[in-house]
């Protein structure tokens, strides 16, 4: 480290002349300015600020880095240094009694993957390999290579498990949790087709409810599904949507299903397809026409029935679409008179019978 040297010294009594104090100046002008030099504290311009070598015998100012950066050497840069946000990698090459203490007074809990392929092997284990952690009241918690188990899990233990995806299941491979109080619960998000046994050989299928003995299920073997459902609840709700049974329907507790109406006050009326099953109601005091509309434009399937009904003092009489044709005793297509009524069944493509009270 160099030192301050000036040229002249004086002693008590001596006389100084303004040349001899200007050399000892000059010596300290040189020594602060040029060589060696001081660094100034105004170098730095907040709080963090490093000072910090550029080259041989000379500095410059590293301003401080964000919070949580960590300094680093790095040659590309003109002190040599910068602040960068700490890098995070494998943990290798734990020797067998290592500890590895993970906390977080704040923030999220650190992740740690586990490798089990180099796993130790016990011979008196019939799971075979194994990763196994023990707590302070000795319950052990056990990950092996055939099945993920949590053995001696208390719910008062002090553990908390923190779970995620779980990946690259193996066919044949088993999930299974459980412990000493408590369950493990599993949610399934499933966005493919899942198929539950395989073709000709299935499986049953539960679907359980919030009340004890419902539930909805498949029984392969009888190859029929059961909804068991509490008495006098809704135990299947379509709500939207049709329902097609393309054999027989067998109702052994009765069966509910009110009649819908569409009540027309007009003296014209096209049926629509929504009348399929409907009771259609004629109540203008005029004389109203109701028209079948051909195939082509309301695709009612054969064996549709509609019921029409003088519900006014004026008399309905039902009209052929075109290329439609309603047959009816002796060709009457008017209902005679008020609340007479008529029935409408398809019977064909664009063929329609007409059976009820007719003039």
């Amino acid at each position: 480290m160099a030192t301050l040297a000036v040229t002249n010294s004086f002693s008590a009594g001596t006389t100084i002349v303004a040349a001899d104090m200007n050399e000892n100046f000059d010596d300290v002008e040189a020594f602060v300015n040029t060589t060696p030099g001081v660094v100034q504290k105004d170098i730095v311009d907040a709080k963090g600020d490093l000072i910090a070598a550029t080259a041989a015998d000379a500095v410059s100012r590293l301003a401080v880095g964000s919070n949580t950066y960590v300094l680093t050497a790095d040659s590309t840069e003109a002190t040599g240094l910068k602040w960068a946000a700490p890098t995070t990698g494998d943990i290798t090459g734990l020797t067998a009694g290592d500890l590895v203490d993970i906390t977080a007074a704040s923030g999220p809990v650190p992740t740690v993957n586990v490798d089990l392929s180099e796993a130790a092997t016990s011979t008196s284990d019939a799971d075979g390999d194994y990763f196994l952690v023990t707590d302070a009241a000795a319950a052990q918690y056990k990950l092996t290579k055939a099945n993920i188990a949590l053995s001696g899990m208390n719910n008062d233990s002090g553990w908390t498990a923190n779970v995620g995806d779980i990946t690259g299941v193996t066919a044949g491979t088993n999930i299974s949790g459980g412990g000493t109080s408590g369950a493990v619960t599993v949610n399934l998000a499933i966005d493919a087709a899942v198929d539950f046994g395989s073709d000709g050989s299935g499986v049953d299928v539960s679907f359980h409810s919030a009340t004890a003995g419902d539930l909805m299920l498949w029984d392969a073997s009888e190859e029929k599904l059961t909804i068991t459902g509490t008495d006098g609840q809704t135990a299947l709700d379509v709500a939207d949507g049709n329902v097609t049974i393309t054999d027989t329907l067998t109702v052994s507790g009765g069966l509910v299903a009110p009649l819908a109406i569409n009540a027309q006050t007009g003296t014209t009326y096209t049926f629509v397809l929504a009348d399929a099953g409907k009771f259609v109601s004629s109540s203008n005091g005029s004389a109203q026409t109701f028209t079948v509309p051909p195939n082509s434009s309301v695709a009612y399937a054969v064996g549709t029935q509609i019921i029409v009904q003088n519900i006014g003092s004026a008399n309905c009489t039902l009209a052929q679409g075109s290329g439609v044709t309603i047959n009816s005793k002796d060709s009457a297509k008017e209902i005679d008179g008020q609340f007479a009524a008529a029935t409408l069944i398809k019977t064909a493509t664009d063929a329609w019978s007409l059976i009820g009270a007719l003039a």
